[in-house]
């Protein structure tokens, strides 16, 4: 089973197989939603994390719930860009807003901050369910494979 965590628009995100939006929630009550979502973590072998653009606070927090779901080496930790996500599972350009009249706008090959006069369209909360077709083309992050519990200084 895959898990898909995103932290970086409005609320979090997760879905495993099916999906739980929560507008109002913060990256510090994933746990307490994912054991809402009453899913086995044993069943998970790959975690997919939105790495941004979009809140900094709901991007650190989501990594690094996801780096510790993996850490033990069960699982396979997956990030991609926000926008690139969605881009590539909606198609054609995807607009997240930043801040007061600026906005990210990407597409599956580039992203930038634009500023608009008067509000676009944004992808705010768009599903993140057909994040789950991209999983297989990203390669697995190498961070999980460190080992913090040597000492350093003793390979010297």
């Amino acid at each position: 089973m895959d898990l898909i965590v995103d932290c970086s628009r409005k609320g979090v995100r997760l879905w495993a197989g099916f999906e739980l939006s929560e507008p109002e929630a913060k990256g510090d009550e994933l746990s307490l939603l994912i054991d809402r979502m009453n899913i086995d973590l044993e069943q998970v072998k790959r975690v997919l994390v939105t790495l941004g653009p979009g809140s900094f606070t709901g991007i650190r927090a989501g990594i690094a719930f996801c780096e510790g779901l993996c850490f033990s080496g069960k699982r396979t930790l997956h990030g991609i860009s926000t926008l690139k996500a969605l881009a590539m599972s909606y198609g054609g350009e995807v607009i997240l807003h930043a801040r007061a009249n600026l906005y990210y706008v990407g597409t599956a090959e580039s992203e930038s901050i634009v500023k608009f006069d008067s509000p676009p369209q944004t992808c705010e909360n768009l599903s993140i369910a057909p994040f789950a077709k991209l999983i297989d083309s990203i390669a697995p992050s190498p961070v999980q494979k460190a080992n913090y519990m040597i000492n350093p200084f003793a390979l010297n």
